[in-house]
């Protein structure tokens, strides 16, 4: 019975992790900032949560603690990406190149 339990109760709090992780978000800008271990700028905290469920170690800080952790160099890889910010297409040529620009400008695309 104890066993019978158990196996309950981590059934009932998987099934809250994943009625917790939006499937989409809205474009609305509130930037959340999170860590994990580096700097993260999400367009708002749909977009965190829905990261968080990929990554649980993500915490939210302010943008001033979070910016000392953004990423400083990115890798020679070509695999162009971009966003749309304020109406905008912006490109990058990788998506660490992207992230490394959101992070230092607060700039939040949304995906193309």
């Amino acid at each position: 019975m104890h066993m019978l339990l158990n196996v309950l109760l981590v059934s009932l709090v998987l099934g809250q992790v994943s009625a917790r992780c939006p499937e989409r978000c809205p474009d609305t800008e509130e930037v959340v900032w999170a860590r994990s271990p580096f700097c993260n700028a999400y367009r708002n905290k749909c977009y965190f949560d829905k990261a968080k469920c990929q990554n649980p170690e993500l915490t939210i800080t302010s943008k001033f603690e979070c910016q000392k952790y953004c990423a400083t160099s990115c890798g020679a890889v070509y695999q162009p990406t971009g966003g749309i910010y304020n109406g905008v297409l912006k490109k990058f040529s990788n998506e660490c190149e992207k992230l490394a620009h959101s992070c230092i400008t607060g700039e939040t695309f949304v995906d193309i």
